[in-house]
């Protein structure tokens, strides 16, 4: 009883631990940092958010604000800049309030900022 008492605790913590943090799965093994706060509006964040991930090879969410924006969408594509834009989250399902797109080493690097 008290091995399967050990085993559940076992499971559960290493469970939460990997639901708590889902955005690690997203990135490219490398940390935004805790802390980044964008300022300026929808376009400004977006445009500094899709540099940060293409320097940095984020390919997730970034987090630190939407610039007065909702929501925020991220794509990435190795073909084109379009492409990126058009696999952005939320894509035709929101208003876009600013959008960037920015080339990486490894492809195309966007972001979009919804009302």
């Amino acid at each position: 009883m008290m091995r399967f008492l050990l085993a559940a605790i076992l499971v559960t913590v290493f469970v939460c631990e990997v639901d708590a943090r889902p955005w690690r799965r997203a990135r490219s093994g490398q940390s935004a940092g805790a802390g980044t706060v964008y300022s300026g509006g929808p376009q400004a964040v977006a445009e500094a958010k899709a540099q940060r991930a293409a320097a940095m090879r984020i390919k997730g969410h970034l987090g630190g604000g939407f610039g007065g924006g909702r929501a925020e969408g991220v794509g990435f594509s190795t073909s084109s800049a379009q492409h990126a834009l058009n696999i952005c989250c939320f894509t035709g399902q929101r208003p876009v309030a600013g959008s960037a797109v920015v080339r990486g080493a490894d492809g195309w690097y966007a972001v979009k900022i919804y009302y």
